[in-house]
């Protein structure tokens, strides 16, 4: 099975999309890392409540990725004025962490908007609700 894999290039300033071979490893992990549930003969509610937990704890982790990414572009940006290299790395680490942050919420408000829309429950917040007025 072949899989392909992102990978910053050299200089760090993009990212390339090459062929993985250690793609097994990867599957081994995921397979391991979920196997005491089989053992443990928990049900399917029980498994997606726990991989519900973990993706719930990855979101803000990642999202705090992506702003450290844009202002550690910005601070090299700023500190190299007078590089063009470093400048231009610093430039493209600020684009890939504004698409990283435009992405993840643009997928929050997605998925916010289809909850609302069918009904379904979920604790995805696309917008806080504004505090009834009343009449005097």
């Amino acid at each position: 099975m072949s899989s392909f894999i992102l990978r910053p290039s050299d200089d760090g300033a993009s990212l390339l999309l090459v062929h993985n071979n250690n793609m097994k490893k990867y599957v081994f992990g995921i397979v391991a890392t979920m196997l005491p549930a089989v053992a443990f003969a928990q049900n399917i509610d029980a498994t997606l409540a726990t991989l519900t937990g973990w993706i719930n704890a990855l979101i803000p982790l990642l999202m705090t990725l992506a702003v450290v990414v844009f202002f550690w572009g910005l601070v090299k940006y700023i500190a190299s004025a007078s590089d063009e290299a470093s400048k231009e790395s610093g430039k493209t680490l600020m684009i890939w962490g504004m698409i990283a942050l435009f992405v993840m919420v643009a997928f929050w408000g997605i998925i916010g908007y289809f909850q609302t829309s069918l009904g379904v429950t979920g604790n995805v917040t696309t917008a806080p609700t504004p505090p009834a007025v009343q009449p005097f």
